[in-house]
This record gives structure tokens, C-alpha cells and sequence, in this order.
């Protein structure tokens, strides 16, 4: 009788049950990154609005009696790139989008890609930038609140 060695029978097995347990573990380390990558974007959107905070406290005035609204609330729009870099800091100095000109009320009108200014990038898609998202900063309740707007849904008008 040979002992040195497997039989077939205990090698495809033993391949059998790495295959059974691959399958069960590649579906869950997938749902686990993109869960992870959906959290970190909540933060990142914490942060903004943070900034954003700190940014409207700044500017309460013009909140307070702007003639645009957010639901009830005085609003102004502005776009996250306008954060940028007294409020908050770029994730890179790659290139990225950013606003060439504004209209009369802060709104980006034109856009470009610049070298080397660095930007947001959105953590769910790294090649994604959450620099052209909206910003609604109101007055409510005596306190200056924000919203980003990632789904494109708000409106300050």
C-alpha cells in the first residue's frame, strides 16, 4: 500500500470545499466594501456640512434675508468647491472640475478641468468629485442648518 500522498478522491475534496466556502466568502466581502464605501460617503457629506456651518454662520446675514427658500426657510445656494480652502480641505491636488464663472446669485455657470488645484473626491467612486454638488445652507429655528444635495432633490429657489 503507497502512504505517500492523497488519493484524486481527497484532492477533489479538498477543492470542492475551497470552492464552496470562495463562493460563500466573495459575495460578502463585496457587500462589505460597498458598505464601507457608502459610510465613508455619509461622513464625507458630515464633514461638508460641517464646513458648510461654519461657512453660513459667516454669512448669516445674507441668509437670514435672502428672498430665496429652502421648504419654508431663507435659503442660499452654493456649490461644495466654494468651501474650498477656508472651510474645508481637498482630498488631492489631482485635476479635477471646478467653476469657471458664477452668475449674480453665486451659481456656477461654466466649468473646467484644472490642473494641480486638487478637489473633493466622493469616497463610493474615486472617480467620481463631489465638488459640483449643491449646498443649501437656511435659517431655521434661529440657527443656520445645511443640506448637500447628492441627489440633486433640493431646491433654494
Amino acid at each position: 500500500m503507497n502512504t505517500k500522498g492523497f488519493t484524486l478522491i481527497e484532492l477533489l475534496g479538498v477543492i470542492m470545499l475551497l470552492g464552496i466556502v470562495t463562493a460563500i466568502a466573495v459575495p460578502s466581502i463585496g457587500a462589505i466594501t460597498d458598505s464601507i464605501k457608502k459610510n465613508m460617503l455619509d461622513k464625507k457629506v458630515e464633514i461638508i456640512e460641517k464646513a458648510a456651518n461654519l461657512f453660513g454662520e459667516d454669512i448669516k446675514g445674507s441668509v437670514i434675508y435672502s428672498n430665496k427658500h429652502y421648504k419654508e426657510y431663507p435659503c442660499k445656494s452654493y456649490i461644495i468647491s466654494d468651501l474650498v480652502p477656508d472651510y474645508l480641505d481637498k482630498d488631492n491636488d489631482n485635476n479635477c472640475i471646478t467653476c469657471l464663472s458664477k452668475d449674480e446669485n453665486n451659481n456656477c455657470t461654466s466649468w473646467s478641468t484644472s490642473d494641480n488645484i486638487g478637489c473633493i473626491v466622493d469616497p463610493s467612486s474615486q472617480d467620481k468629485y463631489l465638488d459640483k454638488l449643491e449646498i443649501i445652507i437656511y435659517y431655521k429655528n434661529k440657527r443656520i442648518a445645511t443640506k448637500v444635495d447628492t441627489e440633486g432633490n433640493l431646491t433654494c429657489s
